[in-house]
C-alpha cells in the first residue's frame, strides 16, 4: 500500500463507513423508539375508544331509568306521613274486611327512638290492623318497598277474637318512622 492510498481508504471509506454505520444505528434506534411510542399511543387510543364505548353502553341502559329515579327522588322529598298513608290507600281495598282493615292510624308528635338521632324531618306513623297474617305481610312489604325511608320501630302481633262471631284474628300494631330526603338540618 502506498502513502498515499493508505489516507483514500481510512478517509474516503471507513470513516464515512463507520460514520454511516453509526447513523443508521442511530436512525434504527429512533425508528424503534418511535414504533414504542406509536405502539403505546395505538393502546392508549384502543382504550380509549373502548372507554367511550362502555360509556355510550351504560349512558344507553341508564337513560330510560332517569325518569324513574327523578320519580323515586320526588317520592323521597314528599312529606312522609300523607305518602304513608297514600300508600295504605292503594293496598286495603285489595282485600276484604274480614281479611284486612285498618283499626287506626295515629301521627304521634314525638321523635322516637329511630328518628331522634336524624337531622331531617322525620314523622312517626302508629298503626294498627286486623284480620289474617298473609294480608297483612303483604300489607307491611307493599309500604316498606314503596316508601324507602319507611323504618319499621316497633311491631306487636296478638291474637283476638270477634265478641259476636266467635272468629279469631290478629291485631298488629305497628310504629313507623320515616323521613323525608333533602338538605340535613345543622
Amino acid at each position: 500500500m502506498s502513502a498515499y492510498s493508505q489516507p483514500i481508504i481510512r478517509f474516503g471509506l471507513v470513516t464515512p463507513a463507520v460514520f454511516n454505520v453509526l447513523l443508521l444505528g442511530g436512525v434504527l434506534a429512533a425508528l424503534g423508539k418511535l414504533a414504542d411510542i406509536r405502539k403505546e399511543k395505538e393502546e392508549r387510543f384502543e382504550e380509549q375508544t373502548q372507554r367511550l364505548a362502555a360509556m355510550k353502553k351504560l349512558e344507553a341502559d341508564i337513560a330510560p331509568k332517569r325518569k324513574t329515579f327523578a320519580d323515586q327522588k320526588k317520592l323521597l322529598e314528599t312529606d312522609p306521613g300523607q305518602l304513608f298513608t297514600r300508600v295504605l290507600d292503594a293496598v286495603l281495598p285489595k282485600f276484604k274486611e274480614i281479611e284486612l282493615a285498618r283499626g287506626s292510624l295515629v301521627f304521634p308528635l314525638d321523635r322516637g327512638r329511630v328518628a331522634r338521632p336524624l337531622r331531617t324531618d322525620a314523622a312517626r306513623v302508629k298503626s294498627s290492623f286486623s284480620g289474617g297474617f298473609g294480608p297483612m305481610q303483604e300489607a307491611l312489604l307493599q309500604v316498606e318497598s314503596l316508601m324507602p325511608q319507611a323504618v319499621l320501630e316497633d311491631m306487636k302481633i296478638t291474637r283476638k277474637a270477634h265478641l259476636l262471631t266467635q272468629q279469631e284474628h290478629l291485631v298488629m300494631e305497628m310504629t313507623h318512622t320515616c323521613w323525608k330526603a333533602g338538605e340535613a338540618k345543622p
